[in-house]
């Protein structure tokens, strides 16, 4: 094996140790290690007998020594219950009091996995005895006796099969430790969010101990403060806001915590604010244990929030091994503009009626002309004028001072999170896609749990064809958000418009279990789900379930029975030009009328496509609907919209090819 395979297995007993993919196998079945932890196994794994000081597995497992006494025994302690020891009863790993730890075991190291002949284990396969055993026989071949062998020439006995085999191990070993040391000091990229093995952690909002509703204000604030910056821990995958939040209103205890939102750990506490000072108690909890590996009680002044913040994320991710990336997560400095700024947020956030909104919105303006210098306000007030939060169309005049405000406060903050969202969203709007993908991909390294962004930049990659991506950045939306009903509710749009329907139908239904209550498009897209289906009783369900408000539930109910009937096509007609009269808005059950009008039906998907107002625009990539895609004036729409020019530049979807100078799209 060469250092350029980078592979190489560390085998003990039952288990199996693969240097290159970083996973442990006990009894042919993977155990989950966090990264950290494997790393010490590994160190210690290659070096069995030695005794290894704290220090030194530091040095060279964080590259440091500025780690606290109870972080590297966490690691031990995990590495120990994924060997199925305690520290009281040992097999491999032995404390050395006053000195470190030691790892004692008959160790083969091979190429690639082992697998075992008929009949025979693992264990009484050939060896490498490494010092540390007293019970085996035969010492290792050591390397003086191997250079006088190799060099006493033709006359000399040659070196043994045998003892051959146990020098190439050893050699293997050692650049197995190698391999594993090398990655460490290296530092390579954090795991993608959706590993199986990151720690996962849930920051449940800080309980308000006094009444004020400004407190409680600033509580959430905080949390979600919190939850940005320990997001950009390397190697650490957090829960978003609106699981935290309902976690915690629903009162999930620690196996509800682990099964629920598949968390690993938990950070919970208090704030209590008196004038100008602020007490925040927080504990770190290990799930489903209920173990507290840390825990710190600030006093400081109100002015010192944004220095807490930092605190409480270097403190995190020291305590779970990992390293804190990137910079601060704003430039923040006053705390009663950042006090000022929750309060209209939060107001903005409960999508108020609209006299409440309009009024929030005055607030919002009048606090950006008293705080011209302040980016936060400038982010928040671009993302209100694009209307993202209520429905409503922006207008030309929205965007064009959205763009403004948006600029001024990347002027101020070059990380100001909602200014960069709010400019990727003009981009998409513009239909000017390489700014669109790369200002959310941007947007999503400095707020990678913010499940909006990331479910909006999967809104975008599917209306431009891009499939199989926005399902992946759905599936880390619902991951890390999974109680976050609109998430679970876009997979579930993103797979029906794969024609993947019967997985879209379960997730329709896990939408009404987490909110059985909330109004929305569910019954327009379970529609057409069904209709998809061809379960046209469910179809009929779904259509009586549509608000007679919204004036559009007729011509759903009459479509139904057209698409089984297709001579009640023209009773369907005069309902479809009711509600579009009554709302402004094109009805897209035209497309599935006989003889559609794809010309006109393409244009309406342009005007959804160029303002958000909806995600009818992944219509343009169903199964069901090539016919669409056929029509000549398909070839228009991807050059008006740039699409096509994106996939040259790009990559084309799985379902689109060239062809000559149009795109061909099954």
């Amino acid at each position: 094996m060469s250092a350029a395979d980078s592979t190489g297995w560390i085998v003990f007993d039952a288990a199996e140790l693969d240097c290159a993919g970083r996973r442990l196998f006990v009894g042919g079945s993977e155990v989950p290690l966090e990264p950290k932890a494997f790393a010490v196994l590994v160190l210690l794994a290659s070096h069995p007998g030695r005794a290894f000081d704290r220090d030194e597995i530091l040095d060279a497992v964080w590259g440091h020594r500025h780690v606290t006494p109870g972080v590297l025994n966490r690691v031990v302690t995990l590495i120990r219950q994924a060997l199925g020891e305690s520290a009281e009863e040992n097999r491999y790993l032995h404390t050395l009091h006053g000195v470190g730890y030691r790892f004692d075991a008959v160790t083969q190291s091979t190429s690639t996995r082992p697998v075992p002949p008929a009949g025979e284990t693992l264990a009484e396969q050939e060896t490498v005895v490494l010092p540390g055993r007293d019970d085996v026989a035969a010492p290792p071949i050591s390397p003086q006796t191997a250079s006088t062998d190799h060099q006493a020439g033709e006359g000399a006995p040659a070196i043994r099969p045998r003892q051959w085999r146990r020098s190439a191990w050893l050699g293997v070993l050692a650049l197995c430790a190698l391999i594993a040391a090398g990655y460490f000091f290296a530092r390579r990229a954090p795991q993608a969010p959706a590993n199986a093995l990151a720690p996962t952690l849930v920051v449940l909002p800080l309980r308000p101990v006094g009444s004020a509703s400004d407190e409680s204000v600033l509580a959430e604030g905080l949390s979600e403060e919190l939850i940005t910056r320990l997001a950009r821990i390397d190697g650490l995958r957090l829960i978003s806001r609106t699981s935290a939040a309902l976690a915690q209103s629903g009162n999930f205890d620690l196996n509800q915590l682990a099964d629920r939102l598949h968390v690993t750990h938990a950070l919970e506490g208090s704030l209590r604010q008196s004038g100008q000072q602020l007490r925040i108690d927080l504990r770190l909890v290990e799930i489903p244990t209920g173990r507290t590996l840390w825990a710190q009680d600030y006093d400081r002044t109100l002015a010192d929030v944004f220095a807490i913040q930092k605190e409480i994320a270097q403190s995190v991710a020291s305590t779970l091994a990992l390293k804190l990336g990137l910079q601060d997560a704003s430039a923040e400095s006053d705390p009663q503009l950042f006090r000022e700024y929750l309060d209209i947020r939060s107001r903005l956030f409960a999508r108020p009626g609209s006299d409440e909104y309009a009024k929030t919105t005055a607030l919002l303006r009048d606090f950006v002309a008293r705080a011209p210098g302040y980016a936060r306000a400038h982010g928040l007030l671009a993302r209100v004028l694009l209307q993202e939060l209520r429905p409503s169309l922006a207008t030309a005049a929205d965007h064009a001072e959205a763009a403004r405000e948006a600029a001024h406060a990347l002027e101020l903050d070059p990380d100001q999170i909602e200014a960069h969202g709010a400019r990727a969203t003009l981009a998409c709007r513009a239909t000017e896609w390489t700014a669109c993908m790369n200002g959310f991909r941007h947007v999503l390294t400095l707020a990678p749990a913010d499940t909006v962004l990331r479910t909006t930049y999967g809104r975008w990659l599917a209306a431009t064809g891009y499939l199989d991506e926005a399902l992946r950045q759905t599936e880390i939306a619902v991951a890390s958000d999974p109680l976050n009903y609109v998430a679970v509710f876009f997979r579930a749009r993103v797979l029906d418009t794969m024609g993947r329907h019967d997985a879209a139908r379960q997730g329709f239904e896990e939408v009404l279990r987490i909110a059985p209550a909330e109004t929305g498009p569910w019954p327009y897209a379970r529609w057409y789900n069904a209709i998809w289906r061809h379960d046209y009783a469910a179809a009929r369900a779904d259509a009586a379930l549509m608000p007679v408000d919204e004036n559009f539930r007729d011509a759903y109910v009459m479509a139904t029975e057209a698409l089984l009937d297709p001579t009640r096509w023209p009773q369907v007609e005069p309902l479809l030009e009711a509600s579009e009269h009554a709302t402004g808005r094109y009805n897209f059950l035209r497309l599935l009328q006989p003889d559609a009008d794809f010309p006109k039906i393409l244009a309406a998907l342009e005007v959804v496509m160029q303002t958000g107002s909806s995600s009818y625009n992944l219509l343009l990539w169903n199964p069901e609907n090539v016919a669409l895609r056929r029509d000549p004036a398909f070839q228009d729409f991807l050059r008006r919209t740039h699409i096509i020019d994106y996939w040259r530049s790009n990559g084309w979807p799985a379902q689109c090819k060239a062809d000559g100078d149009g795109a061909l799209c099954d």
